[in-house]
């Protein structure tokens, strides 16, 4: 079958772009023929692009092949050609364009995007000859496939950015969203929560909901001795040219001088001094030296900006009773303010942990005592890694903390890290929660892999922390397996790709 699919951005770095990616991939592999329509601009780094190419209302540009190995399938990317302008729903950086949030677009600015995306997915579609059309997004995707095709031409697959972003905010885009969605054949989401806040803010389109998990890879996610794994990443670093535009160690000598100074402005200028994209040059050594570490290791892996609260994990981790050291694994725009915070409480520094708390509005809930008591463990930052090195990364921690202030759609991550024996311990909420509750059940044990968020939830991180990392061994190696095999046997991509379809055209 000739599928098409628009999403806005790129293939890496959050939940609907990764889950984007493995989607196109898991219908090439199965056989379709996908056109898939995004701004990413590293299209060497996937391994199932056959070719790339622009679009926009004229119809694409040759496309170039990447000597991908042949699958059973195809897949072609077309960028749409949409000007500098980048809409997002939480800034952060991206690379050759001008980003603004969809709240502070303009009428004219959100009119221009979504009618060049329009034309570039018309085009598209009339080349390609498509069959099936899914849209991400209610926010913007629905109403890009409506100004493009005729009414249940498509079908609209919604994250949750969109509907806490967007759709909450403005009263906009509740009316893009309802004119969008309810011109699409179905519109699926990745947990009930999802799905019932949209609902409630758009009731038009309660009629073609429905839920379709996001998938996990296991044959790649996977448990693997924690030395391995995290040599094999290593090695492999030390070989990718693109770490030597990462950042330099030099930069968090020059964050502990501005913490030592109180220079918050020094903190965020150093953000523009390297590409947030790449892995760091010394990323290779230090997970090296993490290899070689016996006691538990407690990570975090994800985009690092306020919104996923990971401020949590590492203050967690300061208060825990099991001296974890920390690995944080990720890109965005408050790296800097959280390797400043690593900083402090590894000084065990009350006063730039109140500086920090006060000038940044960072909600690091410690009291005084409790900077000075708790470990100041080390914290091991790597930079972005991408899909090639995060199954062996998350297979290399104890315990995956995923603290999402935000409203989660699924919390496709703690499903990854269950998956390669990382046990999740994440924010009991929106689409979180149902994650949490269907692993705990799978074993047993309720409350196991989550803590409650709110006032006090430090603590309650270092609590779930330990007991996860108190677990006797045996009963540990039970519990892994238990949710591996659940991951394995429930949520696959090739599954959620089929459903995505069967909604698509049926």
């Amino acid at each position: 079958m000739r599928v098409l699919i628009w999403h806005g951005w790129l293939l890496e770095g959050s939940g609907s772009n990764v889950n984007t990616a493995r989607v196109a991939e898991a219908l090439r592999e199965a056989g379709h023929d996908v056109v898939l329509l995004c701004q990413e601009q590293h299209v060497g780094r996937y391994p199932w692009i056959d070719g790339w190419g622009t679009v926009d209302r004229h119809g694409p540009s040759p496309t170039t092949p990447t000597g991908a190995e042949p699958a059973a399938g195809r897949c072609v990317l077309l960028r749409p050609r949409i000007g500098r302008l980048l809409p997002v729903f939480v800034i952060d950086d991206y690379a050759g364009f001008a980003v603004k949030r969809f709240v502070d677009l303009t009428d004219d600015e959100l009119g221009a995007y979504l009618e060049r995306n329009a034309e570039a997915l018309r085009a598209a579609m009339l080349w390609h000859g498509s069959e099936a059309v899914i849209a991400g997004h209610a926010i913007p995707g629905g109403p890009v496939a409506a100004r493009a095709l005729e009414p249940r031409r498509f079908m609209v697959k919604i994250h949750g950015s969109d509907i806490e972003y967007a759709i909450r905010e403005q009263e906009r885009y509740r009316r893009l969203a309802r004119d969008g969605l309810v011109a699409a054949r179905a519109v699926s989401g990745p947990s009930a929560d999802a799905l019932d806040r949209l609902v409630a803010l758009v009731p038009e389109v309660a009629s073609l909901v429905r839920i379709i998990r996001p998938g996990v890879d296991t044959n790649a996610f996977r448990p693997m001795p924690r030395r391995e794994a995290l040599l094999d990443v290593a090695e492999r670093l030390e070989r990718d040219p693109d770490t030597a535009r990462g950042k330099p160690a030099s930069a968090d000598r020059a964050i502990e001088e501005a913490v030592a100074e109180r220079d918050r402005r020094a903190i965020e200028e150093l953000a523009a001094t390297y590409d947030h994209d790449v892995p760091d040059p010394t990323a290779a050594s230090r997970l090296r030296e993490l290899a070689h570490v016996d006691g538990p290791i407690v990570g975090y892996f994800g985009k690092l900006i306020p919104q996923k609260g990971v401020e949590l994990a590492l203050a967690g981790a300061h208060l825990s009773a099991s001296a974890p050291r920390v690995l944080v694994v990720g890109f965005g725009s408050y790296r800097e303010h959280l390797v400043a915070l690593s900083i402090a409480l590894r000084n065990r520094d009350v006063e730039a942990v109140e500086w920090l708390r006060r000038t940044i509005d960072m909600p690091i809930d410690l009291s005084p005592d409790e900077v000075r008591g708790g470990g100041g463990e080390r914290v091991t930052f790597t930079g972005r890694l991408d899909h090639r090195y995060a199954p062996a990364v998350l297979a290399a921690m104890d315990v995956l903390v995923v603290p999402s202030i935000l409203l989660e759609a699924f919390g496709m991550v703690s499903a990854e890290g269950a998956a390669a024996g990382a046990l999740p311990l994440v924010a009991r909420h929106s689409g979180l929660a149902e994650v949490a509750a269907a692993l705990e059940e799978v074993v047993g044990r309720p409350e196991l892999f989550s803590f409650e968020p709110g006032d006090g939830a430090v603590r309650r991180v270092a609590e779930g922390i330990d007991r996860l990392l108190r677990l006797d061994p045996t009963e540990r190696a039970r519990i892994r397996d238990g949710v591996h095999a659940f991951v394995a046997g429930n949520w696959s991509w090739r599954t959620m790709a089929e459903r995505l379809l069967e909604a698509a055209t049926t």
